[in-house]
């Protein structure tokens, strides 16, 4: 049976047509191959694949995205009126997201710092299940490149973003400890016999299950594990579980926090000083990649959009 066409493209067709063009130029650009068609078209097209089709978003219906002190918002704006479309908290995604709007022309994006106006914004979607589809290609785009960092910029770096993620604990703070206990060194020993890149005490290996703290595998394993568990038994507080991390639990909890020992406090100094410079690093590599998606282009978008 024969079907009707209409004179708008699905969005489907639309960036399917679309990503075939976008398909070509990424073969040079790894994170963008990585990342796939999805991925690579929410780089470029952002806010556009929040809600409504591709058409839609090139002609009546324009986004804004706006950025508050707690949040980045995405709003659709239509004949119809406004409404929020997505909401990123997390400041990593917020930041992104920001960023990629300036990828679109402003008849298409704009951008406002500001504070909310709720009564005019609106609240959001009464549907708390619906997918959103900007949102989760942002999550999985922002991991990609957290990945590629971390497996581009520093040694081991595929082993310490998978343990990492194992065990839910933040990579950077992972290298942060590494870098301080052992400067990336495999056979690193420590006068007190602690072996490895992440320094352990046997004892401490054996209880995370480790057998050979030499092995890179096992030793970040047990590592990562452990600061999972001292980050548990400290509530999150990252200073804490950076001494105890040094000088053991015990004697963070007898000093209810950092102890006065010169060693932990010269420690916790220069982790702290790792974890800032490696995480204003990753931002910098997230911007440069991001910049890679946004210097494609929308020409290919404008001719699918005027078919």
């Amino acid at each position: 049976m024969g079907t009707h066409m209409s004179g708008k493209r699905s969005l489907n067709e639309s960036l399917s047509l679309y990503a075939a063009r976008l398909r070509r130029r990424a073969e040079r650009r790894p994170l963008l191959r990585s990342l796939g068609g999805p991925g690579a078209l929410t780089v470029v097209l952002g806010a556009a694949l929040s809600a409504g089709g591709l058409t839609d978003a090139l002609s009546s219906v324009h986004f804004l995205v706006e950025k508050d002190l707690e949040a980045v918002r995405v709003v659709r704006q239509d004949p119809k009126g406004s409404r929020v479309v997505a909401k990123f908290e997390d400041e990593f995604a917020a930041q992104s997201v920001f960023k990629l709007s300036a990828a679109l022309p402003d008849r298409v994006v704009s951008r406002r710092l500001s504070l909310f106006d709720e009564q005019w914004v609106g609240g959001l979607p009464e549907n708390p299940g619906r997918r959103d589809v900007f949102e989760e290609e942002m999550k999985r785009i922002n991991e990609a490149i957290r990945r590629e960092f971390f497996a581009k910029t520093l040694p081991y770096g595929d082993l310490i973003h998978e343990k990492a993620e194992k065990y839910d604990v933040d990579p950077v703070l992972v290298a942060a400890v590494i870098e301080a206990e052992s400067r990336f060194r495999q056979r690193a020993k420590s006068p007190v016999g602690a072996k490895g890149l992440m320094q352990l005490m046997p004892r401490t290996g054996r209880w995370m299950g480790a057998r050979d703290l030499y092995d890179p595998e096992q030793n970040v394993d047990a590592g990562v594990k452990y600061i999972k568990y001292l980050q548990q038994r400290f509530g999150g507080n990252l200073r804490k579980t950076i001494a105890a991390y040094n000088a053991g639990e015990g004697n963070v909890r007898r000093y209810g926090g950092i102890p006065p020992f010169g060693e932990t406090q010269t420690y916790v100094r220069r982790v702290l000083r790792n974890y800032d410079r490696r995480s204003k690093q990753l931002e910098r590599y997230g911007d440069e990649q991001l910049q890679t998606g946004s210097d494609l282009g929308l020409e290919d978008a404008d001719a699918v959009a005027s078919r």
